[in-house]
């Protein structure tokens, strides 16, 4: 059934073969992702390749079964991108000659730049200037507090993907862990949530190999607390600035205009490297 289904999501570009000089495959089927990829695509690749249309194939399984598919049988420039998930706390990451793994947990991460943040506050408030609304937004201070109670609950949810994967997890709603409508989360809170989820774990594996799969983990990314790379942007980074905005800006914009809006001006230098990974046949 995902072959048959498969075949059919990616027949369709070939009756959009002359709109493009590239076909470009994504997971996200979600309205309004085409357009928001679209518009990241061409301010990085837009000098080298025509693109109008990307194809979603609904989920990274598939978009990775396409590019294996693929892989003996092209005849035009091709790029499948998946999201970089949770597996980047692993130190996996798969780049290769027409597959890329984004640099982050997925898409929405890349939206996290307080510059263009900050852009959309200054557009939505009729009255305060830019440094007014950047000292009341102070995305240094988000950043700062947030960024370690939530890289010490995702190391968690890896290891839960590892030992326990049949308990909810990463989808957990993070309004749950909010402190308030400042977009910080409550560190008492996660630290709860990680207590509940290593009972979990530890019903599997010792707390001695608990926590040497942590410090493991710590390794990898060597401290690279990096919020933006490692946290689901889609299920809590994004929610959590939104929340934050709409504290500082009387703001009804909805999310997905607020990506749109974003997409078209956020620092896109982290993903410049993509080009390399596009095949030419």
């Amino acid at each position: 059934m995902l072959e048959r289904g498969l075949a059919a999501r990616k027949a369709k570009s070939v009756f959009f073969e002359e709109r493009n000089t590239i076909d470009i495959y994504i997971e996200d089927t979600a309205i309004g992702y085409k357009k928001i990829y679209k518009c990241i695509l061409n301010r990085v690749l837009g000098e080298s390749f025509l693109i109008n249309d990307v194809f979603p194939l609904g989920g990274k399984t598939a978009v990775i079964q396409s590019w294996e598919n693929d892989r003996n049988k092209r005849n035009r420039p091709q790029l499948h991108i998946v999201d970089g998930d949770i597996e980047l706390l692993g130190g996996e990451r798969r780049c290769d000659s027409g597959l890329y793994t984004l640099p982050y947990y997925c898409i929405e991460n890349i939206f996290l730049c307080e510059q263009a943040l900050l852009d959309i506050l200054v557009e939505e408030d009729p009255e305060k200037e830019r440094d007014e609304l950047s000292s009341a937004f102070n995305f240094t201070e988000w950043n700062r507090l947030n960024i370690e109670p939530l890289i010490k609950l995702f190391v968690t949810y890896f290891l839960v993907k590892k030992y326990a994967p049949t308990i909810p997890n990463i989808h957990y709603q993070v309004s749950k862990l909010a402190k308030d409508n400042s977009g910080i989360v409550d560190s008492q809170k996660v630290d709860a949530r990680i207590a509940e989820l290593e009972t979990e774990i530890t019903k599997v594996i010792s707390q001695d190999a608990l926590n040497q799969e942590k410090e493991s983990i710590l390794r990898i990314i060597d401290g690279n607390f990096d919020i933006k790379k490692y946290i689901s942007g889609k299920d809590y980074l994004l929610p959590l600035i939104v929340t934050r905005m709409k504290s500082v800006v009387n703001t009804k914009v909805s999310n997905i205009t607020l990506k749109h809006r974003i997409s078209q001006r956020c620092n896109l230098e982290d993903i410049s490297d993509i080009e390399n990974f596009i095949f030419h046949p």
